[in-house]
């Protein structure tokens, strides 16, 4: 159970379908779908109008436990977001399943989530490695999931790109293509912006107003020799960007310190950004090839690892 936020979940019930050896019933969250037919938009439509009571949130409660009752027990709950479940829904389905896992895919800085909440499972998985340490959580990093990619078909239009949301990551986005203008490194980023903000266009950005499936962005990456990856404040977990740029065998710009701590970390490979105002990126780490990583430890970091972890803690 997860939000279609950017599509994610679909390259996650397409992981699970493939990887975890069971029947995978998924149900988005978000829940767009609340009507089983014309009959019920006129019955809340009457509702509303000669009743004043709005019956769409008790339609769509009803279409969710309708939903999870696809199956008559599970060995695994797999949750992200419980927050934004209607308490009720969540209940049925916890009962209904052995194994109750919370996902945090963004720190709870970013995205709190209430104790209350956390202590209905029975193990957590954060990507934030100071949640991890403040709360027990049980550490999980993000993934790649590309398979028979041949990307040495794909000529790259830019020495760097950068795919992103309008959020506070912008100022400093400017500021690095600014450092990759005054030194002629050709960049572009691309950027969704929601319709309730507005980004002062530039040369370098390119804006979409729609949203890219999760499943297709890895496209823009492609599109550069080089990937530029700006975390959030206080995020201390990799982003998928990284993970993407290992698969590719493409070199990586980030300002995520942490990314050091890693198994595939390589300075030759990764340049990190120690302060946002004062990027200095040496000739060596344009000029120099790429240093190719050891194949166990690509797959290491592949969505089926992935998904082995989250089902057996391993």
């Amino acid at each position: 159970m997860m939000p279609s936020y950017y599509n994610f979940d679909e390259v996650v019930n397409a992981g699970l379908t493939k990887y975890s050896g069971h029947k995978v019933n998924y149900i988005d969250t978000v829940g767009n779908q609340v009507y089983r037919n014309n009959s019920d938009r006129i019955f809340n439509f009457l509702s509303k109008v000669f009743l004043n009571n709005n019956l769409k949130p008790a339609m769509k409660r009803k279409l969710f436990i309708s939903n999870i009752k696809k199956f008559e027990q599970y060995q695994y709950l797999i949750i992200n977001r419980p927050d934004i479940i209607d308490r009720e829904v969540l209940k049925f389905a916890m009962d209904k399943s052995e194994t109750k896992i919370l996902l945090l895919w963004d720190s709870l800085e970013k995205i709190p989530t209430s104790p209350e909440l956390i202590s209905l499972f029975d193990v957590v998985y954060s990507f934030d490695s100071n949640d991890c340490k403040n709360y027990g959580f049980e550490k999980i990093e993000n993934f790649h999931f590309f398979d028979d990619l041949d990307i040495n078909e794909i000529k790259p239009s830019y020495d760097v790109v950068f795919l992103g949301t309008a959020d506070g990551r912008i100022e400093n986005l400017k500021k690095t293509l600014g450092y990759f203008k005054i030194n002629n490194i050709k960049a572009k980023a691309y950027i969704y912006v929601p319709p309730n903000k507005n980004l002062k266009r530039n040369v370098d950005i390119e804006v979409f107003t729609k949203i890219t499936p999760f499943k297709d962005s890895f496209k823009f990456a492609l599109n550069g020799k080089v990937i530029l990856d700006l975390g959030h404040k206080n995020q201390t977990g990799l982003s998928f960007r990284v993970f993407e740029a290992m698969a590719f065998g493409k070199k990586l710009i980030t300002d995520n310190k942490h990314v050091k701590a890693y198994d595939f970390y390589n300075e030759n490979n990764i340049f990190v950004i120690d302060d946002i105002d004062k990027i200095q990126i040496p000739d060596s780490f344009w000029t120099t090839p790429y240093k190719t990583l050891p194949a166990n430890i690509i797959d290491k970091y592949h969505i089926k690892n992935w998904v082995k972890r989250i089902l057996n803690g391993k």
